[in-house]
């Protein structure tokens, strides 16, 4: 059952180390549960050149052992506990999470600190999961979305790390050695480059003395560099995915703002009106009206570097491309000029808000939610307080003012995946006669 008021700012308690580490503790029952996500300023925008996909990787190689914990004893130990845990990575972020029983969640935190300095990085187990993540990578490639969502990405993003997948590019991946991977970690993994929540049935005071003996000694990593900022895009840019899939899907994106800054509350709004409902312009055009998409969708992502603003469509068998994305055209020009019915703006913020409150259901959820806002905010977690007040505050000529200032298609990138032709068979070649050869070589003697 939902507690409405952690809808406001949770009761937190916060935890600041020497060497930079940070803990937020939220005490919260009644159910004997814990929750810990420990959550690293560390993501693939962090990546060199060459490097792609190492975040991602390395990630997987947290769970292969450390200086304590031997390869598979963590997943043991959390499944004999009744517990269970995952991490993953993203484009700012790599995130690992735990949910144990109240009696026994130390055991994450002595987990956390471990594998924080002490992973192993095995070169033989380096090698195995390896193999693994370029599965990945190949399942991910035969997906009919990821491919064309990674070149609208591409064609977005020209010069911020933006541009290349998390799961990154294969040929990185083949080449990657052991040795890249540990100068990787040791860069990156530190206390000053992390923070954890805790949620649940906790002793605060306990907890605040357990973390400072965990990880109060750990030695700083280097501070995370500033990525390079994506330029001003100068005109639409448009690509062609040939894909061997025989769906004829669309993704177009618009570059926008910062995750935390007022237009990103906006965004959410115009996302809602756009194309994730029934209800909304796009469905209604499309999937109602014209009937040459099967769905539609809208997706607001902002990151902590200005993030982008994306339409995805998948059309019938037969659908005259040209005829969606005119519909599309037709329709943001309608959303910027016109804007948010009233009507259609209050139900749009009543379902912003029930999916907010719905994040406290349970205090993994809650304990995800507060880390989000804590490293992706300039307020950090205290942004949380100030959520429903500005979905609540933004008004109708605000709504088209962000949606002229954004949704231009001059500076958009619409890239398409259309089902690769079919190879031409090879026709057969004719036997020239001699004759025919003397004549080639220039005479006939």
């Amino acid at each position: 059952m939902t507690d409405l008021n952690f809808e406001m700012l949770p009761d937190v308690e916060v935890v600041e180390l020497d060497n930079g580490f940070r803990a937020l503790l939220v005490e919260r029952g009644p159910l004997p549960v814990v929750a810990t996500v420990c959550w690293y300023h560390v993501g693939s925008r962090d990546e060199r050149t060459g490097e792609t996909g190492l975040s991602h990787f390395l990630e997987h190689m947290m769970f292969k052992g450390t200086s304590k914990y031997a390869k598979g004893e963590i997943d043991l130990l959390t499944s004999k506990m009744g517990g269970s845990n995952n991490a993953y990575t993203n484009t700012d972020s790599t995130v690992y999470y735990f949910s144990l029983a109240a009696d026994r969640w130390e055991t994450a935190l002595e987990i956390e600190a471990s594998r924080m300095r002490g992973c192993l990085l095995d070169p033989a187990e380096f090698e195995s999961e390896k193999n693994v993540v370029l599965e990945e990578l190949a399942m991910g490639e035969d997906e009919p979305w990821h491919p064309l969502y990674h070149l609208a990405e591409a064609t977005l993003y020209q010069a911020h790390p933006y541009h290349h997948p998390v799961i990154g590019y294969r040929e990185d991946l083949e080449r990657l050695t052991v040795q890249q991977m540990r100068s990787y970690y040791e860069r990156h993994y530190g206390p000053n480059r992390a923070f954890l929540t805790v949620v649940g049935a906790i002793d605060r005071r306990r907890a605040r003395r357990r973390i400072e003996q965990l990880f109060g000694k750990l030695p700083r990593a280097q501070e995370r560099a500033v990525a390079i900022r994506e330029p001003e895009p100068q005109g639409e840019r448009r690509a062609v995915l040939r894909s061997p899939h025989s769906v004829v899907r669309l993704c177009l994106g618009f570059p926008t703002c910062r995750v935390g800054e007022r237009d990103d509350y906006a965004l959410d709004l115009l996302a809602h009106e756009l194309g994730n409902s029934k209800n909304s312009r796009l469905y209604r055009r499309l999937v109602v009206a014209d009937r040459t998409v099967s769905d539609v969708s809208v997706m607001n992502e902002t990151r902590e570097d200005p993030g982008g603003f994306f339409v995805l469509a998948e059309l019938h068998p037969g659908a005259d491309p040209g005829k969606v994305e005119r519909a599309i055209r037709e329709e943001v020009a309608a959303l910027v000029q016109e804007g948010v019915a009233a009507r259609d703006l209050k139900r749009i913020r009543t379902q912003i808000r029930a999916s907010f409150l719905f994040q406290n259901e349970a205090v993994l959820d809650q304990a995800m939610k507060l880390a989000r806002f804590e490293a992706a905010t300039p307020d950090g977690y205290r942004t949380l307080g100030d959520v429903l007040p500005t979905y609540d505050a933004i008004t109708r000529r605000e709504l088209r003012e962000v949606a002229r200032r954004y949704l231009g298609f001059d500076r958009a990138a619409v890239v398409w995946a259309m089902p690769a032709e079919p190879a031409a068979k090879p026709r057969p070649q004719k036997r020239s006669s001699d004759k025919g050869r003397r004549a080639q070589k220039g005479g006939t003697k």
